[in-house]
């Protein structure tokens, strides 16, 4: 529109709505052009002109975008996902874009910017994951008045971290061949069939909780039961059984079916095995698992009444059957996790030599085991050490890992609190941990504590526990920042340096050129000497003795605080 106060009429449409009885025939519409001269015309005696003047006159500025209207928000994720949806006002050249401001302070100090076209809800991925989350947006229009409008009236959003999905433990099954003739296994279930073939001495292994398999637990969050079948793997007279050992839960790998009679131990036999026919069991999983879990299901030739000394440190002079875990790396490996299975493993014993199966001890075919040193546990609380052919080197008792915890004061509110604090043997207590949980009397500690290292000393490492679970450790000294100060102080009664002027000069020039720097430690508590050591968090300064630091300042401190500070260079 022209800013003239006038209007453009183009036409004038005149339209009867009386006239003669219902029925007979007359126009009811005429229209008369106002484009042409003379640019008027007449209709039922009044005159009608193709401009008229117009009270409502276009005023300046039309053309600026309203501000628009925020209407919703959407959120789905705990790492700052945001959907914006807004609204305007009418506006006839219509929107370019649309530009969002987020900011966890209502002055939208240290916003985060973001910008989308007008048509679809503007998607922000924000770095602020908790708490109040502000909102506000600017619309920038088009025409011939581009200006972006004023902001909107800011929105907030309340809102917390979502947790982590939900993970799982692994369960794998595993099938051990300690025979001299191939196994079978066939497995069958709604998630696959297959059929394998376990060479002597051999493994097969079998994932039943992996998500890419139709029917797994990612899926519809239960795995299909599987229906197995084992055959062959004849070997000797005796007869032949399976054995099922489970690390794990065993209700992740629930068996029944064959003789398997007792599926919620960790160890269970099926006595009714013929190579020929085989046993058919059933694995029905019957809690989600959250931690790893294998069974393993071996088979194994019927023994003789063993023959030998019964101590496995004893050489035997005929193959003897032992069990045990699988070979692990270290003592603490074998003995500080009560998920370590001492009966996995069935080995054989010839002489002072572990075998994997009785074909191997009778042929003297070395194992190759994984460690050059490797640690077995044979029970709850005893372990072989045996090198890497299988050669026993020692029988040993396990030693369950100690601290020595600092109980006296309790549990401290911060790190640096708890290194500061000067530790005694007197009030400190002795506890053993096993499954990365304190025992005994250490059930009951919860909170931040100081690991006693000598008596009457300060700093080391701290632990960190919940109701005797072991959460982690600290290291003093990783929460000190460093600061480089003077390695001698200055006297306050010879170097008076909130007086400078009662220092002689000479004096002064020695002190502003000092450039013998040592490095301190600072922490929230105070400035200390060391971080480690003998004189480990020990405060600086007794209030007499002036400090400088790098900036040329210096510092009288009093037990690790700045009593005042000058600056006279």
């Amino acid at each position: 529109m022209p800013k003239t106060g006038y209007k453009i009429i183009e036409n004038i449409n005149q339209i009867f709505d009386n006239g003669p009885a219902l029925g007979d025939v007359v126009d009811t519409t005429y229209t008369v052009n106002l484009s042409t001269s003379s640019f008027s015309s007449s209709v039922d005696e009044q005159t009608f002109y193709n401009r008229s003047f117009s009270p409502i006159d276009c005023k300046e500025g039309f053309n600026t975008p309203p501000a628009p209207i925020l209407t919703s928000l959407i959120t789905g994720s705990q790492r700052g996902f945001f959907n914006l949806s807004f609204i305007s006002e009418s506006f006839e050249k219509g929107y370019l874009n649309i530009t969002a401001s987020v900011s966890q302070k209502e002055t939208f100090t240290n916003a985060e910017i973001f910008s989308s076209s007008v048509a679809s809800p503007i998607p922000i991925s924000s770095s602020f994951v908790s708490g109040t989350v502000f909102f506000k947006a600017i619309l920038s229009g088009s025409g011939t008045s581009p200006d972006p409008s004023a902001d909107s009236f800011p929105l907030n959003f309340i809102y917390d971290e979502l947790p982590l999905p939900e993970t799982k433990g692994n369960v794998n099954i595993r099938f051990v061949n300690n025979l001299s003739s191939d196994m079978e296994v066939e497995i069958k279930s709604l998630r696959g069939n297959s059929l394998n073939f376990v060479s002597a001495s051999e493994v097969f292994t079998y994932d039943y909780s992996d998500c890419p398999v139709t029917g797994a637990w990612c899926s519809k969050g239960a795995s299909e039961d599987l229906n197995i079948t084992i055959k062959g793997g004849a070997n000797g007279s005796r007869g032949t059984f399976i054995q099922r050992s489970t690390e794990g839960s065993n209700n992740s790998t629930y068996t029944s079916g064959s003789g398997f009679a007792n599926p919620l131990v960790d160890l269970d036999t099926s006595n009714t095995f013929t190579p020929d026919e085989g046993i058919n069991f059933s694995v029905r999983q019957l809690e989600f698992p959250l931690d790893d879990t294998t069974t393993t299901f071996s088979l194994l030739e019927v023994l003789p009444t063993d023959s030998g000394s019964a101590s496995v440190t004893d050489h035997t002079l005929t193959p003897t059957r032992r069990f045990g875990s699988a070979p692990l790396i270290s003592q603490d490996a074998a003995c500080t996790d009560s998920k370590i299975n001492f009966k996995e493993k069935t080995y054989f014993q010839l002489g002072g030599r572990l075998y994997n199966s009785r074909a191997d001890a009778e042929t003297k075919t070395k194992p190759s085991l994984p460690f050059k040193t490797n640690f077995i546990l044979t029970d709850a609380s005893t372990f072989l050490e045996v090198d890497s052919e299988g050669f026993i080197q020692a029988e040993k008792t396990c030693k369950l890992p100690t601290f020595e915890i600092f109980t006296q004061d309790g549990s401290f509110a911060t790190q640096e609190k708890a290194c500061r604090r000067v530790k005694n043997t007197g009030g400190s207590e002795i506890f053993t941990s096993k499954d990365n949980k304190l025992t005994g009397d250490g059930r009951l500690l919860s909170g931040r504590f100081p690991l006693l290292i000598e008596n009457g000393s300060k700093g080391g490492r701290n632990i960190i526990l919940s109701a005797g679970n072991i959460v982690g450790f600290e290291t003093c000294g990783s929460e000190l920042e460093t600061l480089e100060l003077s390695i001698y102080g200055y006297p306050s009664s010879s170097y008076p340096f909130n007086t400078p002027e009662l220092i002689t000069p000479s004096k002064l020039v020695v002190a502003c050129q000092d450039d013998s720097f040592t490095t301190y430690y600072q922490g929230d508590e105070g400035i200390y000497h060391a971080n480690t050591g003998s004189i480990a968090y020990d405060l600086v300064g007794d209030g007499s003795h002036y400090y400088k630091n790098s900036s040329d300042e210096f510092l009288l401190l009093s037990e690790g605080l700045i009593l005042s500070s000058s600056t006279v260079c």
